[in-house]
């Protein structure tokens, strides 16, 4: 499938999703990042929180995590939790490399605001904010700037790239 597809949180689902990590990371000969996904749904038979779920699976396997931030923010909303908060509780200490992104705005069948990771838009202000957050936090980590759909001319992206950049740049030099 092209998205990353939800997963319940269980330790059923934490045994197979780190049998499958062990396993690409013995073939590559090398540690690999694991993204946060966006959430639409939640899963009833969830016994942990997302957090815990990949704390557990870097512990178990050494494996390093990659922080998509836009991801964060598209949880937050979907799921009506606080991505702060979610930053908060996140394992930086096991971040390699951080994402940026754009969402599409929706509303679901109930006129709630639905986000949608679509890779199409410019990276929007509370992704921007909860990226300085994250870099505050958590220190510098290389940072890419994900356009994969309806990529914009060169200069766009620049700027996208450049943002990210002046943001690094003015909280390495408040530290």
């Amino acid at each position: 499938m092209n998205d990353l597809l939800p997963l319940p949180y269980t330790k059923a689902t934490l045994t197979q999703v780190c049998d499958h990590i062990d396993e690409v990371q013995s073939v590559l000969g090398r540690q690999m990042l694991l993204e946060n996904p966006s959430s639409y749904l939640a899963f009833s038979e969830t016994t942990m929180s997302e957090v815990d779920f990949l704390r557990e699976i870097g512990r178990r396997t050494g494996c390093g995590l990659l922080l998509d931030v836009n991801n964060v923010h598209v949880s937050a909303v979907n799921q009506q939790t606080s991505a702060e908060e979610y930053i908060r509780s996140f394992p930086l200490d096991l971040v390699g490399e951080i994402h940026l992104g754009g969402h599409e705005s929706d509303l679901d069948d109930h006129a709630a605001p639905l986000l949608i990771d679509s890779h199409s838009r410019p990276v929007a202000d509370p992704v921007w904010a909860l990226y300085e957050h994250v870099i505050t936090i958590g220190g510098a980590r290389p940072t890419l700037i994900e356009w994969d759909n309806d990529v914009p001319d060169w200069p766009v992206l620049a700027a996208e790239a450049a943002l990210a950049a002046a943001i690094l740049e003015r909280v390495h030099a408040s530290v």
